[in-house]
């Protein structure tokens, strides 16, 4: 799949405006980014339920940006699994291969193949109100691989599930993908969903700011905004950073101007039994949260260092050129 100069989505830059998306067969990409940056509204115009203002959809080389929505080999899975509550499960996952000129005779029994395939195997006549959160997403996943897309479009379909459902929903999708070798771009706003989900993640916001392999994005920020979201980076400038971990917070004035800030202490959490302190830095105008294993209350003054070799300069994508 190749997706050319959505200029829509990209930033004024001529470098995102001309970026070249294209994805492998069977690989995975995860999109990213903060409620209301354009995620959703990608996905809907790559699936033809929207247009785009510039450039081209190619699927196998095809180009495919003016072609209906019902002939697209394309299927969105959407964050409620929307299936029908008339219908059985099997006649959910059937139901789109009547657009596929399959015989009738020839639906359910490749509906319940994917029902197995999906692990509901036993539960055909069902309907979607006696079945979970987690099932029915599952058979909406069915019903969209029964037409056998070339690309699967899934936006945040784990959203409305609680925390342990959703972590190994995610697990149990990524291996289906990855046993049928499906192309797929997966929106959410969960960093660490995205981190695990995608072969590649693309962080999104107004644009997209960096693609890369999840180590890379997670280490090598491209741009301020790409630092700040992951929160493991503290920005300096428009053209510097530093991980949080290489942060040094002490009590004393250490007695040096380069990468020194005075900050407050506005309280504490603890993560993975680490303790954590939140911070207010006034110079930067910012916040950070810093592992420390001082005694700290609230409202202590203290003082934040790095040293010169660990502040790193953003990757931006120029440099790349």
């Amino acid at each position: 799949m190749q997706l050319h100069q959505v200029s829509k989505f990209f930033q004024s830059d001529p470098v995102f405006q001309n970026l070249d998306l294209s994805l492998e067969k069977g690989e995975i990409m995860s999109i990213v980014g903060p409620s209301g940056s354009g995620k959703t509204t990608l996905l809907r115009c790559l699936a033809g339920l929207e247009p785009f203002t510039e450039g081209r959809l190619l699927i196998n080389e095809k180009d495919l940006t003016g072609t209906e929505t019902n002939k697209r080999p394309i299927s969105l899975v959407f964050q409620q699994p929307l299936l029908f509550p008339h219908m059985t499960i099997l006649e959910n996952v059937a139901y789109g291969l009547a657009f596929q000129n399959i015989k009738k005779k020839e639906r359910h029994p490749k509906a319940r193949e994917l029902i197995q395939q999906v692990g509901l195997k036993g539960y055909e006549r069902s309907y979607p109100h006696e079945m979970s959160g987690g099932q029915q997403q599952r058979i909406s996943l069915a019903r969209s691989l029964a037409i056998q897309p070339k690309l699967l479009l899934l936006d945040e379909p784990f959203s409305s599930l609680d925390v342990q459902l959703r972590i190994e929903m995610r697990t149990w999708v990524r291996d289906l993908l990855k046993e049928k070798q499906i192309t797929a771009l997966f929106i959410t706003h969960d960093r660490e969903e995205a981190m695990y989900m995608g072969d590649r993640v693309g962080i999104f916001h107004g644009g997209f700011q960096q693609i890369g392999e999840p180590d890379e994005v997670y280490q090598f920020p491209s741009t301020p905004f790409v630092a700040e979201f992951f929160g493991d980076h503290m920005v300096i400038d428009e053209h510097h950073y530093v991980p949080v971990q290489s942060l040094i917070v002490t009590t004393q004035d250490p007695n040096t101007s380069q990468y020194c800030w005075e900050g407050i202490v506005k309280n504490s959490i603890f993560y993975h039994g680490n303790r954590f302190y939140q911070m207010s830095l006034p110079s930067l105008e910012r916040n950070v949260t810093v592992a420390s294993a001082l005694e700290l209350k609230t409202g202590d003054n203290v003082y934040v260092t790095a040293y010169p070799e660990r502040v790193n300069s953003f990757t931006n994508l120029k440099s790349k050129e």
